[in-house]
């Protein structure tokens, strides 16, 4: 990976190993820039750091001053992030979250907060730290970084004085060695976590996903870890692989809060599988049910996760769209991902979520190992006859972790590991069926096919107009429009992509 090279040592040791318990935190979710080619510049949510809005109310319980820097949100440049550390006052541990196409913003916002903050120390978590653990601290880019789930480890450290003592952490001893804490055995229950910390967060600046929603404000909110699925291009080792839910009760209870706290009348649930538990999706929409909550709501679902009693009860509790993984129309190429469906449970997914009123966002993936030329045009026609209102077509990416990943390591397939290109909008992998130039372009032939069909445009019109969302639906043709500018490479394009 690449690594930015930064030294520092704090007064807060106790020895070489541990912390003082009078201690500030500030943790910072980084900027990640997206390109004018990449459609998510265009359709993207913008969401609140849960995980960090966790941490910060946890150690609130406990009287630790922990603040947060929403960089993605206020779309703050490093610099601009280090200005506003500044203004606050000093930190004691500096905590960075990251995925994998962040880890560069992370890796140079740690680099400045080197200089800026020279007495703390420098704490990494997320996705991408817990895979390259040892290497961000032997590189001197981390101080700590904690592996897996964060709840537990964050109060230990902060409430102990040695780093021995902090599950899951990955740090140096005196003698500048790498040591490697065990995790614990046991997961978090999720119900016993406070509710995130809201109140530290730019609330303003987060909305959904463009045309996921039908009312604003609108917030995306996860309630459970884990997903069903085996899927070769997701990884599930962050939180275990068994499926943990928030309760019902939990949920409303959240969702209350929300509407009280901040006038949301929509939420996306940005859960994997948010109807992986079935009794608990009953549950919870006969509580919407009840109560007469007003508000509405979107999901991600698995096509193996519902039903026709599921999908009507959802749709008289609020929900008005779901988000389904389709991926590609060929059977052969579902198997090599582990997909474990067929595409004739498509049509039977459509046909019934339609029947129920709920509207279809249609995942697809360009470019998995099998793939042809010939497959992804078939995949980007199927899009069209499916009926489904919106249709996201995203690169096949081989994120570290994950078994897609070890599958192009050992048959050489990735062109390279420049991170902020693991977008879902850049061709990583040089599949030997498939070349990347074909991939980039049969993504931008993709959206055009999709989207500037007239019969598509004229069939959305009376829609959006009479609900209010003409201005979004504008935003979002524009946007396309906008991102799929003909190139210069465009007339060498192939005959059918």
């Amino acid at each position: 990976m690449h690594v930015l090279h930064a030294v520092g040592n704090s007064y807060l040791l106790t020895g070489k190993t541990g912390l003082s318990t009078f201690m500030r935190f500030l943790f910072i979710n980084p900027s990640r820039i997206l390109g004018r080619d990449n459609i998510w510049r265009v359709i993207k949510s913008t969401t609140p750091p849960i995980g960090l809005a966790l941490l910060a109310a946890l150690l609130e319980q406990r009287g630790i001053q922990a603040d947060i820097i929403d960089a993605q949100a206020l779309q703050l440049t490093p610099d601009e992030v280090i200005a506003r550390a500044r203004f606050a006052g000093t930190y004691d541990i500096i905590g960075i979250t990251a995925t994998t196409p962040e880890i560069v913003s992370a890796a140079k916002t740690a680099q400045l907060f080197r200089k800026a903050f020279p007495n703390a120390r420098i704490l990494f978590g997320g996705v991408h730290p817990t895979l390259f653990h040892r290497q961000l601290v032997e590189s001197g880019i981390a101080d700590l970084v904690i592996r897996g789930e964060g709840e537990e480890p964050i109060v230990a450290l902060a409430l102990s004085k040695d780093f021995r003592e902090v599950p899951g952490l990955t740090w140096k001893d005196d003698k500048g060695d790498v040591v490697v804490n065990e995790s614990r055995e046991t997961l978090v229950n999720l119900d016993s976590l406070p509710l995130p910390a809201y109140h530290k967060l730019p609330m303003a600046s987060y909305r959904s996903a463009l045309g996921a929603v039908k009312r604003t404000p609108s917030i995306g909110i996860i309630t459970s870890r884990g997903c069903p699925g085996t899927c070769t291009f997701c990884y599930s080792g962050m939180f275990g692989n068994k499926v943990r839910c928030e309760s019902a009760d939990r949920v409303y209870e959240h969702i209350i809060f929300l509407q009280k706290s901040y006038d949301i009348r929509e939420i996306s649930f940005y859960d994997d599988t948010f109807t992986s538990d079935r009794d608990r999706v009953i549950a919870l929409c006969n509580r919407f049910i009840k109560n007469k909550l007003n508000v509405s709501w979107s999901c991600f679902a698995r096509v193996d996760t519902v039903d026709p009693e599921l999908l009507i009860i959802m749709r008289q509790a609020g929900c008005h769209q779901i988000m389904y993984g389709f991926e590609s129309s060929d059977d052969a190429v579902l198997k090599t991902i582990n997909k474990r469906v067929t595409i004739s449970r498509y049509f039977e997914i459509v046909k019934m979520t339609r029947a129920a009123g709920i509207d279809i966002r249609g995942a697809f993936m360009l470019g998995s190992p099998g793939e042809t030329e010939q497959s992804l045009i078939n995949t980007i026609r199927f899009s069209t006859i499916l009926n489904i209102q919106y249709a996201v077509f995203n690169i096949t990416t081989p994120y570290p972790g994950t078994a897609l990943h070890a599958w192009a390591v050992e048959n050489a397939c990735l062109i390279h590991r420049n991170w902020e290109d693991y977008d879902y909008a850049h061709p990583v992998m040089e599949l030997p069926t498939l070349s990347a130039r074909t991939i980039q372009k049969c993504y931008r032939e993709a959206y055009r096919t999709f989207y500037l069909r007239p019969r598509y445009i004229f069939s959305r019109l009376p829609g959006m107009i009479s609900s209010g969302l003409l201005r979004m639906g504008l935003k979002a043709f524009w946007g396309i429009l906008s991102m799929l500018r003909p190139r210069r490479d465009d007339n060498k394009r192939s005959d059918d992509c």
